[in-house]
């Protein structure tokens, strides 16, 4: 069933529902690993069975303003994100990625990722939210009329999903995308639906170190990674997102979109062994 909701709406179901059922021969190589991985090195290289953990905690309503009490009054909530197949957005391949909460009970909602396989851009999601105790589902397509990829901020905030642009170097500093949103499966426009435009920004840092460590998880608190790790922001009209990412990961290490603070907990190649916190 096709559903218009604002996004507020999306996400405090989403959340509700989950809580509620409990980088000169030497000098190259210095200033590389000091500049960190450029962002077509940080593009993940995800595999049909690959699986990952992503441990979100957000903020109550009431304290969105205080940040000190996210811990003492907001409990973590796991994710598990799978690659299942591969299909099409139109006429474009498309990782098939499904996340579920891990969280212990009936009816938890279900989110589906449909990510470009050959620039990780966000193609199209379809998520659930509970409307009188039944869980409805609504789809957003995202299209790029000039042809560039570009980051997407999707509707949903207690569960974060959004991908930068994995091309070129962070040395190119800020960069301006734009983006069209309809509603339902893309290529199914509904008549007298309209498209939504959007423009965001996206910048790419080096991070120092001891910023780092008390963000990730400690698997991925290594000095090697730390050193590696770059930092990306992306800043849309009504938010933004910042996220440290790390080489050979499939997701951001941290995230936090003002709302919601992620990391990455553990990380399951297919047919490899897991790495965890």
């Amino acid at each position: 069933m096709r559903i218009t909701v604002r996004w507020g709406l999306l996400s405090l179901g989403l959340l509700i529902l989950a809580v509620g059922s409990w980088a000169l021969a030497a000098e190259p190589a210095a200033t590389e690993a000091a500049r960190g991985a450029s962002m077509d090195q940080l593009m993940p290289q995800w595999n049909l069975g690959d699986g990952w953990v992503v441990e979100t905690v957000t903020a109550p309503v009431q304290v969105r303003g205080d940040r000190t009490q996210w811990k003492t009054q907001a409990r973590p909530i796991q994710w598990q994100f799978a690659v299942q197949k591969y299909e099409k957005v139109i006429n474009d391949d498309c990782y098939r990625v499904e996340v579920r909460c891990l969280e212990d009970g009936p009816s938890q909602p279900v989110t589906v990722l449909w990510i470009d396989k050959q620039s990780r851009t966000l193609r199209q999601i379809e998520t659930q939210f509970p409307v009188a105790g039944e869980l409805r589902t609504v789809v957003e397509n995202y299209q790029f009329s000039s042809g560039q990829p570009a980051p997407v901020l999707t509707p949903l905030t207690a569960l974060p999903v959004e991908l930068p642009v994995f091309q070129g170097d962070q040395a190119k500093g800020l960069q301006t995308y734009s983006y069209q949103v309809s509603s339902g499966p893309a290529g199914t426009k509904a008549l007298g639906e309209l498209d939504f435009a959007y423009q965001v920004e996206q910048e790419v840092n080096k991070p120092e170190p001891d910023h780092v460590k008390g963000l990730v998880a400690d698997s991925f608190a290594k000095d090697v990674a730390v050193q590696e790790t770059v930092e990306v922001r992306i800043k849309g009209f009504d938010r933004q997102v910042r996220q440290l990412w790390q080489k050979g990961l499939p997701w951001p290490v941290y995230s936090d979109n003002g709302t919601t603070v992620s990391r990455l907990v553990k990380f399951n190649a297919a047919g490899g062994d897991a790495q965890q916190n």
